[in-house]
């Protein structure tokens, strides 16, 4: 062993287990034996590493041996490995006498002491050997095993006539800061608050998965170093995570691995439900291994699995054949009383083509909510109280056809059953079913205020429905700040309801640093949670807020996280802002691929209908700035069919979709008068931050100036750091001048437009070459250029949401007609009496505001304008 002062052993860093470690240096100073116990990468090498450090820092002499399982079956090979003794004599006894000999002699020194690590894979007669020595010295041994394993004899479970007595030490998971702070060490640096509850929650505070969980999201690219900490950027789901969670799965039989499966496919159920698919004596081993958990929720106990990346690890295993087997199981033992064949039969046709990975990500969705049918409907049927009502009706939320049974299920159960919580949870969710499908908003505004009568605190939970459905179906009431004010004595579910009820008010008021402010009030946990409110909120806070690739980087985190836990409202919700921050920036082609996997998901929950119409009006715009005429007058046509009352955020409107096919049809003015008064609409019924939106964009098809000073008022009273840049463009390109255009540009690009930008770049270029400053123009032509190059102009449409830039000039109109007649470049410029260069300069803005590849395009793009609306 090397030696000196050149050489420094590291002092291993073991964070949370103080306490263990100064109770463990006790135990073993008073001749003790000591169990470290804990679940597969709790920490326990690295707890005896750290032990270790302390004991030789105290002049004790430590003899480590590790056990091997692929060498358990050979006799002392644990003992040899560690070079105690050898096999000197093929006889098994004399080779038996020999290593404890050896060990004796190691062991003399008063402060001795023996580390068994990995003591369950430790061969039979090494144990034997350490067990000798320590009845024969006193020998203190300190063991390192898994836990949950019965407490036994010999590693194999041999039964033996005495046990020595020993201390056991539980490594527990992690708190969150600790798991915190053991990450930022291994890391090099601090982690994104965000990224950290994600980390926690997955691996459940086991400090070794979280390491390997790190480790793969920095090497595939789904961890990154950002200013403010590290933060996933996508879901932190690995296949190379699989061998290690394997490993988890070690030491257990084919019926326990069965029965994890099975509650990680049902999901949090009750302990009564569990009990049908598994037996007491499989849930109990589970929960010795410490791989389930039981919750204590009112008066039921929930069982779910531990720790909470094994879900996922199911959940992604490509077994198909096992996962029929297993939903059979689930269904034959639950007897449920619908039509279980007809259950399983009704897979929703796909009306779209999707890729494989969406068919896959497709049926996973439905196994998983045909599965949470059976489990909450059982549930239900053992005890039809309101809390079993809503997760039932939840899970039948994300079916198709299943109204009637919702209605049911409303009606027949009493409401005054169980605690206030799943009473006012129930009644919240029949007044959004009464408003948003039946469409009976006063109706269920009039329930709610007559339903708080003995809810406690609970009936704010009915406040927040109320002010949440009057927002959605109506306008913003004009007393939500008394409605939803949030004091310190009411339970911590409560406050969180009423701020994501602040959250969108306030994100519709477009006042986003109070909107900010409520969100960093909320928990934590939900903050953090893809399913939640408060998260799918944020994308929009964020964009609100200017931050259009942090608001990005939300949305994708979300639909990657929301994808992984199969979570189809959360997929949607994630989804709808990508989609639009896509259509914003004018990605088309981005848009497209991920709309296809969002409407291969099929039709959100009738409770999110607004959801739905914001897609389809995506996909109207998208599908008509692409050509695709007749697509996009499909999509519109179903946004019609929703019959629906528009949504307060961006795109929730029947009118984007509408005033780009009137645009499309060449009456751009129509089309910005269509879009003023829909602004003037959501102003008055407080959805400010789209009704600006609206403005701007009218203002900017228009070029109306009295328009343009009113919208300038309203933006003002907005504190929008993504608003203030279109603005500042408008101002720009009316003062026709370059530099203030010039200006401009930073600030649409950070704001996620670069259709604006360019289009800022063209006009300056315009006005300083009729200023007679060449020069200048070629600059800002060279730095135009770069930014087509950067940004990929070949592949990207850069004309950004609903501008006019599909409504052509009158001389680019002049030039297309030309084109679609065969001329070329160089006479259409004898023609027009124009330079060839400025042809080329009107070609590109052409094939760029139309998304057209080629002239040959542009050719059939004319012909059919000349059969729908004269150019003339």
């Amino acid at each position: 062993m090397l030696s000196g002062p050149s050489v420094r052993k590291r002092v291993p860093m073991v964070i949370g287990r103080t306490t263990d470690l100064a109770t463990a240096l006790g135990m073993l100073q008073n001749g003790g034996s000591i169990d470290v116990v804990g679940s597969r990468g709790s920490g326990r090498t690295a707890f005896l590493a750290a032990l270790r450090t302390k004991l030789e820092g105290n002049d004790w002499r430590v003899i480590s041996v590790r056990g091997v399982a692929s060498l358990r079956q050979h006799p002392l090979a644990a003992m040899h490995l560690a070079g105690i003794g050898g096999p000197s004599d093929p006889r098994i006894s004399s080779t038996i006498q020999s290593t404890t000999d050896a060990l004796t002699e190691m062991t003399r020194p008063d402060r001795s002491v023996l580390f068994l690590d990995d003591w369950d894979d430790l061969d039979e007669s090494s144990w034997g050997v350490a067990e000798a020595v320590r009845r024969r010295t006193g020998l203190p041994i300190v063991i390192s095993r898994l836990q949950g394993l019965r407490a036994r004899h010999t590693p194999s479970g041999l039964n033996a006539s005495t046990l020595e007595p020993s201390y056991v030490i539980e490594l527990a998971p992690l708190r969150f800061e600790e798991l915190e702070q053991a990450l930022a060490d291994h890391l090099g640096g601090p982690i994104e608050t965000g990224t950290m509850s994600r980390l926690y929650a997955k691996s459940g505070g086991i400090v070794g998965l979280a390491r390997s969980v790190v480790d793969a999201g920095v090497r595939e690219g789904r961890l990154v170093q950002a200013p403010t900490g590290w933060s996933a950027t996508r879901d932190l789901w690995s296949p190379g995570l699989r061998g290690i969670l394997e490993a988890h799965l070690e030491n257990l039989g084919d019926d326990a691995r069965d029965a994890l499966e099975i509650i990680a496919l049902v999901g949090v159920a009750d302990v009564e439900t569990v009990r049908k698919l598994i037996s007491w004596e499989t849930l109990e081993l589970l929960e010795e291994r410490a791989m389930v958990k039981l919750i204590a929720s009112a008066s039921r106990q929930l069982v779910t699995v531990v720790p909470p990346l094994l879900v996922e690890f199911f959940r992604n295993q490509p077994l198909a054949t096992r996962r029929i087997r297993l939903t059979e199981l689930i269904i034959e033992r639950l007897g449920a009383t619908n039509p279980v064949n007809v259950l399983i039969a009704n897979t929703s046709a796909l009306s779209r083509d999707v890729s494989d990975d969406d068919a896959l990500f497709v049926r996973l969705l439905q196994e998983r909510a045909r599965t949470r049918r059976i489990v909450t409907q059982t549930e239900w049927l053992d005890n039809p109280k309101p809390s079993t009502a809503v997760q039932y009706i939840e899970a039948l939320l994300q079916l198709r056809d299943t109204g009637e049974e919702i209605r049911k299920v409303f009606a027949t159960t009493d409401g005054r059953l169980g605690g206030q919580e799943g009473q006012a949870r129930f009644i919240s969710l029949r007044a959004e079913w009464r408003a948003i499908v039946d469409r009976d908003l006063d109706g269920a505004l009039a329930e709610l205020t007559r339903s708080t009568t003995g809810l406690g605190d609970f009936a704010r939970v009915l406040d927040a429905t109320a002010v949440r459905i009057e927002t959605l179906m109506r306008a913003v009431p004009e007393d939500f700040a008394a409605r939803l004010e949030v004091t310190e004595v009411l339970p911590a579910s409560v406050a969180t309801t009423l701020r994501e009820a602040q959250l969108l008010i306030l994100i519709s008021l477009g006042r986003f640093s109070a909107a900010r402010r409520v969100f960093e009030a909320i928990d934590s946990v939900n903050r953090n949670n893809s399913g939640s409110v408060a998260n799918q909120l944020n994308g929009y806070l964020l964009l609100g807020e200017g931050k259009y690739d942090a608001a990005m980087r939300w949305a994708h985190r979300g639909l990657d996280e929301a994808h992984g836990l199969l979570d189809p409202d959360a997929t949607l919700a994630h989804g709808t802002l990508a989609a639009l921050g896509f259509t914003i920036s004018g990605d088309y082609p981005g848009t497209e691929h991920l709309l296809d996997t969002l409407f291969a998901v099929g039709e959100p929950s009738p409770l999110l209908v607004h959801t739905h119409l914001a897609l389809l009006s995506i996909a109207t715009v998208v599908a008509v700035r692409r050509g695709q005429l007749q697509l996009g007058e499909r999509y519109y046509a179903e946004v019609l069919a929703l019959d629906l009352v528009d949504g307060p955020l961006p795109v929730q409107s029947r009118v984007w979709p509408a005033t780009q096919l009137t645009a499309f049809n060449g009456q751009a003015l129509h089309a910005a008068a269509e879009l003023w008064d829909e602004g003037d609409r959501l102003w008055k019924r407080g959805a400010r931050f789209t009704a600006a939106l609206a403005g701007l964009t009218s203002t900017e098809i228009s070029g109306d100036q009295d328009q343009l000073s009113l919208v300038r008022q309203r933006v003002e009273e907005l504190d929008s750091g993504y608003l203030a840049p279109h603005l500042e463009y408008l101002e720009a390109r009316a003062q026709e001048s370059a530099e203030p255009l010039l200006d401009a540009t930073e600030s649409l690009m950070e704001t996620g437009r670069p259709g604006l930008a360019l289009s800022a770049y063209e006009q300056a270029i315009e006005h300083l070459r009729a200023a007679g400053e060449a020069g200048r123009a070629d600059e800002v032509d060279e730095r135009r250029q770069e930014l087509v190059e950067e940004i990929g102009a070949d592949s990207m449409d850069t004309t950004r949401f609903l501008a006019a830039a599909i409504t052509l000039t009158d001389r680019e109109l002049e030039i297309a007609q030309l084109v679609s007649e065969g001329l070329p470049n160089k006479e259409i410029a004898g023609r027009l009496v124009l330079s060839v260069r400025t042809v080329e300069s009107h070609m590109r803005r052409i094939i760029r505001k139309t998304g057209i590849p080629n002239r040959a395009a542009l050719s059939e793009y004319v012909h059919r304008l000349n059969a729908e609306v004269p150019l003339s």
